[in-house]
């Protein structure tokens, strides 16, 4: 078994193009897709279209309603070039008792968006239709706003088990996303290795060897579990400790959901190893499984925004799900580790299930 984990990472040393590239579009995707903002927060420009008093107290207003956008005013034709050209994701025209927001391409921050103009525009409407059956509106309008500002009564929502989060952070999001990702190019790829061996026959005179079978296996994938974990936990350390992401103080628990989902997508190689009759096929099979797993899992935007019943029970099977889940519970939200470990025990029991089926698989090709 140690002749077979040293042979790997001798091939790794004399080719490793793969697994650098797999970091190396990791980094390129997060920078672009999440950015470096520190604050985790989005700016969208803001024009207003009809006459409106006191522009500066709606910007004030809207920025304190949400830590996810910035909003500042800006000229409409200034904040139209920002979208055409890429700069801002979003603009939006605001009126008097309407807003519309303008986009080159939907995303899943569109609808966080939407719903934070829609609760705004909302509370001003009602307000307006108050203030209209007072004999003096104005007057009105400036006492409530004086209550919002210092109200008689605060009410706190605290739920028992959960600390003080920060709440949804698409940075994130697109980082763990997009390392669970490229991971899967990584762990796959290299246990592809066992496929083309078979096929050349160098299997064969392995097996003959006095090494037993089930070493000849757990070398393969004891090399694939370690590359894997280390790429995904350098990854993150590394936008974790040089680019400042929150990726939080619970890393103990960052690191057990990592070894699970390795351990996961490890078996799950093992189990497309057995389905395929030839390297050929596997390098076709590979890119699609990596895909789908990542765009039903939540890997490139997050599951509550999907509607759809029958993508939500595929889900169920994925492991990035259970492993995003986790990962967020921990790191967006401040859970404590006793709450994820039903997603752990999950990918766990995939893993043991995907190994034994695999490997059973490939001893009855063989």
């Amino acid at each position: 078994m140690r002749a077979i984990f040293k042979l790997q990472w001798q091939r790794l040393k004399r080719e490793p193009l793969l697994t650098g590239s797999m970091i190396l579009m990791t980094i390129v995707f997060v920078m672009v897709m999440g950015g470096f903002n520190a604050t985790g927060q989005i700016t969208v420009p803001v024009f207003f279209q009809g006459d409106i008093e006191n522009k500066e107290h709606w910007i004030d207003e809207l920025n304190e309603s949400t830590d996810t956008f910035k909003f500042v005013q800006k000229d409409e034709e200034l904040a139209l070039e920002g979208v055409a050209l890429g700069e801002y994701n979003y603009a939006v025209r605001l009126m008097k008792d309407d807003y519309r927001i303008l986009m080159m391409a939907e995303n899943n921050q569109m609808y966080s968006l939407d719903q934070v103009f829609y609760q705004y525009m909302s509370s001003k409407n009602l307000l307006s239709e108050a203030a209209i059956q007072v004999e003096d509106p104005k007057a009105f309008v400036e006492q409530v706003n004086e209550s919002l500002t210092e109200p008689t009564l605060t009410v706190n929502r605290v739920i028992e088990g959960e600390e003080d989060s920060s709440g949804y952070n698409q940075q994130l999001q697109t980082l763990f996303g997009m390392t669970l990702f490229f991971s899967l190019y990584t762990i796959m790829f290299s246990l592809g290795k066992i496929a083309l061996e078979k096929q050349t026959g160098t299997m064969n005179r392995i097996i003959l060897s006095p090494i037993k079978k089930w070493q000849v296996y757990l070398g393969y994938m004891s090399f694939s579990y370690l590359l894997g974990f280390v790429q995904i936990v350098s990854v993150i350390l590394l936008f974790k400790y040089l680019f400042g992401f929150e990726v939080g103080d619970q890393m103990q628990a960052v690191l057990l959901t990592v070894a699970c989902f390795v351990f996961a997508i490890v078996a799950l190689s093992m189990l497309v190893l057995g389905l395929v009759k030839n390297y050929q096929q596997l390098n076709a099979v590979i890119p699609i499984v990596s895909v789908s797993m990542a765009m039903i899992g939540g890997a490139f935007w997050p599951l509550e925004i999907v509607s759809n019943r029958f993508i939500l029970a595929i889900a169920k099977i994925d492991p990035i799900a259970y492993a995003m889940e986790a990962l967020q519970s921990v790191t967006m939200f401040g859970q404590e580790i006793s709450n994820i470990y039903d997603s752990l025990a999950i990918l766990v029991f995939i893993g043991v299930l995907c190994i034994g089926v695999g490997i059973n698989l490939m001893e009855r090709r063989s």
